[in-house]
This record gives structure tokens, sequence and C-alpha cells, in this order.
């Protein structure tokens, strides 16, 4: 029975990491963001932002980090995709300001189609969503969709061997080495242009520091 019992909360740590959901959404969403925060400033300095770009971010988590991202150039417009309409509400909140003038805006999905026109952003980037995406290749050919030709997309995430150890990821997500997204994104016609691996030290969920390495893809799309 025990075993069972530690199964589902298992479960439930993996859903909610995925798609945060009511007031345990919310403490998911601040605990995403501070364990998020090396893995998310370090997209952001790659994605080598410039006065005036469209940066679209998918799966934002509460929004935390999107003044830091705004204070890289001038006259920037973020927009927010999330599959968790907790999430959302909660970014708003913490990014009114911006959002009231027009400078952010969130946008709810399903996590298979991106709602948004072709050629619409100069920059994309995500960190630690790639784990649940359903179909990898059908997701980056409607980011390819909807990125600039001249445009970049950035994807951030822990490397197979730390997230393996960790007990809720086998329950639905799909963990990758460096090589297997590199294919991924070569196989939708984008090519790489830069890989970051670096190592950081965070607090376990369980309180004690570990260890996580991870990647930080940049990529463009093949000319047309």
């Amino acid at each position: 029975m025990e075993h069972q019992h530690a199964e589902e909360d298992l479960k439930n740590i993996a859903k909610q990491l995925s798609c945060p959901e009511g007031e345990h959404g919310l403490k998911t969403g601040e605990m995403m963001h501070a364990s998020n925060l090396g893995m998310t400033s370090s997209a952001i300095n790659v994605l080598n932002l410039q006065n005036s770009n469209t940066v679209l971010e998918i799966g934002h988590g509460n929004g935390g980090h999107i003044a830091q991202l705004l204070s890289k150039a001038e006259n920037l417009r973020y927009y927010g995709a999330d599959i968790s309409a907790t999430i959302i509400a909660e970014a708003v909140k913490i990014n009114q300001d911006f959002v009231t003038s027009g400078k952010v805006h969130f946008k709810l999905t399903d996590g298979a189609t991106l709602p948004f026109d072709d050629d619409r952003f100069d920059k994309i980037f995500t960190v630690n969503t790639i784990y649940f995406w359903q179909n990898p290749g059908e997701y980056l050919t409607e980011i390819k969709r909807i990125l600039k030709h001249n445009g970049t997309l950035v994807i951030c995430f822990a490397d197979k061997a730390f997230m393996q150890n960790l007990p809720f990821t086998p329950y639905g997500f799909t963990l990758y080495e460096v090589e297997e997204v590199k294919d991924l994104l070569k196989n939708v016609g984008f090519i790489i242009e830069n890989i970051l691996s670096k190592t950081e030290q965070i607090k376990s969920k369980t309180g004690e520091q570990v260890e996580r390495e991870y990647h930080v893809v940049v990529s463009t799309p093949v000319s047309q």
C-alpha cells in the first residue's frame, strides 16, 4: 500500500510539473521559478536580444524572470504561451504593469499548436518543457512556422543522466541527450548554431544540494 501511495504522489508531482493547477500549482510555479532561474538566465543571455525584437517563450511559468528579459534591450515585446490557466493568471499578476502597457502578452495553448501568424517572432525560447512535448517533430515544425527566417530558437533542458535520477520522471517525461535534440532540430530544418553545456548546484526537492548538468541549444531555421 505504501509503495502504491508513493507512486501516486510521484505521478501527481509529474502532473503538476507538466501543467500546474490550482493552489498546489501556484506553489509548484514558485518552486519551478526558483529552480529554473539559472537555466532561464542562460537561455535569455544566448538569445542576444536586439532593440524592438518580438520574443515568444513557451512554458513561461510564473513569469518572475520577464522583467529581467525586458531589460536586455529597448522596446521589446514579449509573448508567453503556456498550457496552464493557473500559471498564466499568476504570471499576469506578477507582470501586471507590463501587461497593462502592452509589452507583455500571455496565451493559453494546447501544447501541440501555437496560435500565432507565420514569421511572427524574432526569437523563441523554452526552458524545461521539451520533456512534455507529445510530438516533438510536429511541435518544432509549428515553432519554425512562427519564427522569422533569420530568427533564433533556444531550447534549454537538463541532461538525461541527471533527469533519470529524479523519482518522478518515469511518469510522463521524455528525457533527452543533447545529440537527440540536435537530430530533432535538424530533421525539421534547423541549423545548430551553438550548444552551451553548464553545470549548476541546485537544491533538490528533498533539500540537499545536487549538481545539475543542462544544455542550451541555439538554432536558426535553414534559409528558405
